[in-house]
């Protein structure tokens, strides 16, 4: 769910050379922080000389006028490593295809929660799978187990899945090896479509059943990939 403001002199740059910037971005949010390709909001910004400042050797680093501010809000959790490497991957490939130089790239990720985007009809829609969640546990367990309804609700899907340290897509893909793993595939359903709005796509999830064939055994991932296929189905 990145949100990209790219911020630039407007003497500098025309409208392929930013639609070129655009999508190199977007192709480097893709493949470090596998944001979903449909996952697509930026806005640029052109400015006169007379609104656009910087520091032209700050850490002794050498800018010019082609400097691009690339601020990127996004859903925190990333790790360190993943971030280094996704910097490195838009200075090279703006340098290499577009002759912009790798000095005059600025990046700041700026990290949010969940419950901080709406997408548009007043509505927090990074929360609503795990109120579906929380939903789901009540009306099945709350009249004989309120207790452990409860610790689901709040515990699991109200802080363990809103934790930092992993995103919703790493936490969808271990939930569903997890189940595999364990032969549930009773709950493979409703985790499977939860992680497409995670961000995994029909290929990433059946490469991860797959996988497991070899560790979980075979049977249960046949099991799973029926599941996986049928849910697919339901999607299309």
């Amino acid at each position: 769910m990145p949100f990209v403001r790219v911020s630039y002199l407007e003497s500098k740059y025309d409208e392929p050379q930013l639609s070129a910037i655009s999508q190199v971005i977007m192709q480097a949010l893709m493949e470090h922080f596998h944001v979903p390709e449909d996952d697509f909001f930026q806005v640029f910004h052109g400015h006169r000389s007379g609104e656009f400042f910087y520091s032209p050797d700050y850490l002794n680093i050498r800018r010019s006028d082609g400097l691009l501010y690339i601020q990127i809000t996004l859903k925190s959790g990333r790790s360190t490593l993943q971030k280094q490497h996704f910097y490195k991957r838009v200075a090279e490939r703006m340098e290499r295809e577009l002759a912009i130089r790798e000095e005059d790239i600025f990046i700041l990720l700026v990290g949010t929660e969940l419950a901080d985007w709406t997408f548009g009809s007043g509505i927090a829609q990074m929360l609503v799978p795990q109120g579906e969640m929380a939903s789901d546990v009540r009306q099945t367990f709350g009249d004989i187990a309120p207790a452990f309804a409860k610790y689901s609700e709040e515990v699991l899907f109200g802080e363990v899945w809103n934790r930092e340290q992993l995103s919703r897509r790493d936490r969808s893909l271990l939930t569903i090896a997890a189940l595999v793993a364990g032969g549930a595939t009773e709950q493979l359903p409703f985790h499977l479509r939860l992680g497409q709005q995670h961000g995994l796509t029909e290929e990433q999830v059946v490469e991860a059943l797959t996988h497991l064939a070899f560790y979980a055994g075979w049977p249960r991932a046949a099991a799973a990939i029926e599941a996986a296929k049928q849910q697919f189905q339901e999607n299309s």
